[in-house]
């Protein structure tokens, strides 16, 4: 009307018209309707402002400030499930974890969730993601034949010196890892050892011979159930799918399988000589000599590349929920820089590095094993240290950020031959492992390392630590037989002792 386009009836219309004053709607509103709506809103903004800094990666504790001293209400708390629902993988893991600390910390419960639920919603949010990438490419090979009666596959263990824990997921998927490590014979020998038989008899057989266990298998099924860490035969089972012989999942007969491949399957797999809880990386060891057996059964060449790719499928699909980098380290020899980029598909990348000759003399000359006489029993310690990350704990996110530069200047220090700062930075990164993780030394740990201060210039420790194999760089001039004959001295029988061993390049 105001720019004179109205038609008549228009006018008329707005004319005739009902008209409210401000007065009269202001009596009209239903007031009972706005307390629920506002508070709805204030609910939706909350969990908006919420998530914000989650995706920010502010330390959980941080986060939930947002709140304030109310904390989250029921309301706000099926939003925030809502909401993790439809957002990426990143942010889902995180409004659970944070959701469970929450929980935890004030004792309450939700839709008859418990934070203990939460928290292994968030982990198993995590193993399905690498599950599914896993899975999805591994590929049936009908053309498979077996081509040698009988494969050994004999592999060394591993020692981590930079990055540990940055290939872990979801830190991986997220940042990229950087780990230096190298592998070692032990006692003379490759302890790792896996051997692949043909069978005439249309089955499979599984023996864990350091453990004294022997299983046959009849059916398909039993191979593709490989997801429960306490079956002794897992990593067997995941073996064959992730090579595969076995379809990961349908409906299919082993035997007609098994004929079509030349025979049935005899997989055997060994640590020989090395303790449970070592912190040397066997098992995934065990998963790279279990694929790289098979694939010589069937005389497939496959390029180390294609190896790691196979073994971290099979990690995954077995839901371990470690990293990559122990199995990368006994599969390949020699000293390695390990790389790969964010992504949940892991590309791994090695750099097997070439030290001048007196370095790598004096490296071996210098470094010693020494075994503890005892075991790590820490059950929730991947959950400790991978839920200190997502819950945004400064010392923790710092701690990974380090590691992985300390991995690249480890990696500088050795090729240059500068092996006291190496020596160095190897210290600094036991410092930051203690941030990581407290539990990665304890009072038997820290003796060890005093009874010895004068005769080492480094200190480690091997995997996680809290027990198991213990790493030192001797002083100039030391000899392991000094290191053993003061540790016999201190510890006496209790099993503490220097382990003859020898990196393997």
């Amino acid at each position: 009307m105001a720019e004179g386009t109205a038609s008549a009836e228009e006018i008329n219309n707005w004319k005739n018209s009902d008209r409210t004053s401000l007065y009269s709607s202001f009596n009209e509103a239903d007031v009972q309707a706005i307390v629920p709506w506002k508070r709805e809103l204030e609910n939706q903004i909350l969990v908006k402002k919420f998530i914000t800094r989650v995706e920010k990666g502010d330390y959980y504790q941080d986060a939930l400030q947002v709140f304030g001293d109310a904390g989250i209400n029921a309301d706000q708390y099926h939003l925030l499930m809502e909401a993790a629902k439809n957002s990426e993988f990143s942010t889902r893991i995180r409004i659970y974890y944070d959701l469970s600390r929450f929980m935890k910390r004030e004792h309450c419960v939700f839709e008859g969730n418990s934070y203990d639920k939460l928290e292994s919603l968030c982990f198993q949010t995590i193993q399905d993601v690498i599950y599914e990438n896993g899975a999805s490419m591994i590929k049936k090979d009908n053309s498979f034949k077996i081509a040698l009666d009988e494969v050994n596959v004999a592999l060394p263990v591993r020692v981590n010196w930079g990055g540990g824990w940055t290939d872990t997921p979801p830190h991986c998927n997220e940042k990229g890892g950087v780990v230096l490590n190298a592998a070692i014979k032990l006692k003379g020998i490759l302890p790792v050892q896996v051997c692949v038989r043909r069978l005439y008899e249309l089955h499979v057989e599984f023996e864990s011979e350091d453990i004294g266990v022997f299983g046959t298998v009849e059916t398909v099924q039993e191979i593709q159930n490989c997801h429960d860490p306490f079956d002794s035969f897992a990593l067997h089972k995941a073996a064959l799918i992730a090579c595969g012989i076995i379809p990961i999942e349908g409906d299919y007969d082993l035997k007609e399988i098994l004929k079509n491949l030349g025979g049935g399957i005899y997989l055997s797999t060994q640590v020989k000589g090395v303790p449970k809880g070592s912190g040397l990386g066997t098992s995934s060891i065990l998963s790279g000599a279990c694929v790289k057996g098979i694939f010589d059964f069937l005389g497939q060449d496959i390029s180390d590349g294609e190896l790691y790719e196979i073994v971290l499928c099979m990690e995954q699909i077995m839901s371990t929920g470690g990293g990559w980098q122990d199995q990368v380290g006994g599969i390949t020899p020699g000293i390695k820089y390990i790389t790969t980029e964010p992504g949940i598909s892991q590309e791994i990348n090695v750099n097997t590095m070439k030290l001048k000759p007196e370095v790598l003399q004096e490296l071996q000359d210098r470094f010693a094993l020494i075994y503890t006489g005892q075991r790590r029993l820490a059950r929730n310690l991947l959950r400790d240290v991978v839920g200190g990350y997502l819950g945004g704990r400064p010392e923790s996110v710092e701690a990974l950020h380090k590691m992985s530069r300390m991995a690249a200047l480890m990696k500088f220090e050795l090729e240059r031959g500068d092996i006291e700062e190496f020596c160095r930075l190897l210290n600094e990164h036991w410092e930051l492992s203690k941030k990581l993780d407290s539990g990665s030394t304890n009072t038997c740990i820290d003796q060890i390392f005093m009874a010895c201060e004068d005769l080492i210039d480094a200190r480690f420790i091997s995997g996680a630590g809290g027990g198991g194999f213990l790493q030192v760089i001797l002083k100039k001039g030391i000899k392991r037989d000094q290191l053993r004959q003061r540790l016999y001295g201190v510890f006496q029988d209790s099993g503490v002792d220097v382990w003859d061993c020898e990196i393997l390049v």
